[in-house]
């Protein structure tokens, strides 16, 4: 059974010239701005915040391609009881290399993000090698959506910046950062809402940012 190559990885078998890898180029940065400008569109707080609903959204994405790209480990357990890897899902090979094991194990993102923290806490005394296998997918995936995110939020701020020129402002005074602040939450409160969070209310939000505002400029 051969891996698919465009599940798994970007292929540059057809690019011709360096002309043609800086057109292939600039085309994947049109559409990393494309991405990004919906993620703003759909939570204008981004990317100067991202809220919890926000992060994990964006991680199950990731987590999606992430699985495409690293499939899973199969392992056997041997006669010592010492888990010894036998093959990745992605190998060309997969199949015959596990066809004549029993009871394998396998591991990957969705096996090593299954359990809770308190969960993968405990299995370093209850299993301290199952742990170690949990704990290097959940380290490299980490690292991933890290990564990711951050490129994301670049694309983003590359948007939000187009444009404008580079000129050093005088500091906000306090009166405008929480202006900035408030407005930004009521952005974020209106997302929010139309998301179905139920603790989210644009109205008991401008009722209390009024009363805020009144009680701190009362003389």
């Amino acid at each position: 059974m051969k891996a698919s190559k465009s599940k798994t990885q970007v292929s540059i078998d057809n690019i011709k010239s360096i002309k043609d890898a800086a057109y292939q180029f600039v085309r994947t940065n049109e559409t990393s701005a494309d991405i990004a400008r919906f993620i703003i569109n759909q939570d204008p707080t981004f990317p100067n915040e991202v809220s919890v609903e926000l992060k994990a959204d964006l991680n199950a994405g990731f987590m999606l391609r992430a699985n495409e790209l690293w499939g899973q480990d199969a392992y056997r357990v041997g006669d010592t009881g010492i888990l010894i890897k036998v093959a990745n899902s992605n190998d060309p090979d997969y199949l015959e290399k596990i066809g004549e094991h029993k009871g394998l194990k396998q591991y990957n993102i969705n096996v090593a993000y299954a359990m809770s923290q308190q969960e993968f806490g405990q299995l370093k005394s209850k299993d301290p090698q199952e742990h170690a296998i949990v704990k290097a997918w959940r380290d490299k995936f980490s690292k991933y959506a890290h990564n990711n995110l951050a490129a994301l939020k670049l694309a983003a701020r590359h948007i939000l910046n187009d444009g404008k020129t580079r000129e050093r402002t005088a500091t906000k005074n306090f009166d405008e950062a929480l202006k900035d602040m408030f407005d930004a939450y009521e952005k974020r409160v209106k997302v929010a809402e139309g998301r179905g969070d139920t603790t989210a209310s644009p109205v008991k939000y401008k009722v209390a940012v009024d009363a805020f505002m009144r009680v701190y400029h009362a003389e």
